[in-house]
């Protein structure tokens, strides 16, 4: 093999192992992961007027739009089958939660309005991070393998002699 070939298949070889390990650049930290819940999927839809947020009003317009979406039998109740329709429909599937035992808490197979409305607002609550009664989208998105702040330690007081 003459030096000339030699010199290019070494040079090639080179080439290859450097982009194989990355090469000299610096690694990028890991990215960020994030995490939406279906059920901020439905939240983003209660924005009526675009503004990206959900409103009190907004997200009394939107109950009563979901709730009537499930009842397709227009019974006032959502029964599983109806509940799993909507799941499907509007949460992208039965299996991403909310869980329809979430909703029907006395387990009797039945969701009424009022079990609806209330595991509704309780995920409203579990979203305001500022309580302000205003969901923005940032509230909605949930960072994977964050560490929590740390929370504030208490002193333990002296005790009297």
């Amino acid at each position: 093999m003459s030096l000339r070939i030699s010199l290019a298949l070494a040079a090639a070889t080179l080439v290859l192992v450097g982009c194989a390990s990355g090469g000299s650049r610096p690694r990028a930290a890991e990215p960020v992961r994030a995490l939406m819940s279906a059920d901020a999927l439905m939240f983003v839809s209660f924005d009526s007027d675009g503004d990206v947020l959900v409103t009190t009003a907004e997200i009394d317009a939107g109950l009563q739009r979901e709730f009537t979406r499930g009842d397709t039998n227009g019974d006032g109740n959502l029964q599983p089958i109806e509940f799993q329709n909507w799941a499907n429909a509007v949460l992208g599937g039965g299996q991403l939660g909310p869980y329809r035992l979430d909703f029907d808490r006395n387990v009797d197979n039945v969701i009424t309005r009022e079990e609806f409305d209330t595991e509704i607002r309780a995920r409203v609550g579990d979203y305001d991070s500022d309580e302000n009664g205003v969901l923005s989208r940032t509230e909605f998105i949930r960072l994977i393998g964050q560490a929590r702040p740390p929370r504030q330690q208490i002193e333990p007081r002296p005790r009297a002699p």
